[in-house]
């Protein structure tokens, strides 16, 4: 199996957030240690989303490139499951990401439990579901492919491109 780095670059789908990772210095080397490390890998359509302007600004400032990259990585291993059971995700950048689910705010009131609502057909016996999997969101973008595993690590791919507090594009 290849390592984090290796298996995004393998992907072809990430090649922006890969180009920021090479271009930051003692990033891809840390990324390449023995880890454990959770990254949130935005596609390069996230990355389209972004004005030419804000690209353009982005990737020609390299701290705040690295700040950027490093608000998409966090020590440790996480998988889909697990983030379910985090509100907060602290990154290598220093700042939290928040994580929740579209499960977790629809309101599930005793009533609801038992006269066997909905509820009971998202999670049964602490499994989660896929479609549970799929409401998950960091800082609001949508974890699009989960639990991509790697050897030292594991990526989610996300539909957005996470920006730190006070940094401005």
């Amino acid at each position: 199996m290849a390592n984090i780095i290796e298996t995004a670059r393998a992907e072809h789908a990430y090649n922006k957030y890969i180009k920021g990772l090479e271009s930051v210095a003692g990033l891809v080397e840390t990324l390449n240690g023995p880890g454990p490390f959770t990254i949130f890998v935005p596609t390069d359509a996230a990355f389209d989303r972004l004005s030419d302007d804000q690209q353009a600004t982005l990737f020609a400032d390299p701290d705040k490139l690295a700040k950027v990259l490093k608000y998409h990585i966090v020590p440790g291993y996480y998988t889909a499951d697990d983030l379910l059971d985090r509100l907060f995700l602290k990154t290598l950048e220093g700042q939290r990401l928040r994580v929740w689910s579209d499960i977790s705010e629809v309101p599930l009131g005793e009533e609801d439990i038992a006269t066997g609502g909905d509820a009971l057909s998202y999670i049964s016996s602490d499994t989660v579901t896929t479609s549970v999997r799929e409401s998950i969101k960091i800082n609001g973008g949508h974890v699009l492919q989960a639990n991509v595993i790697a050897d030292n690590g594991i990526m989610h791919v996300i539909d957005k491109v996470l920006i730190p507090q006070f940094t401005m594009l």
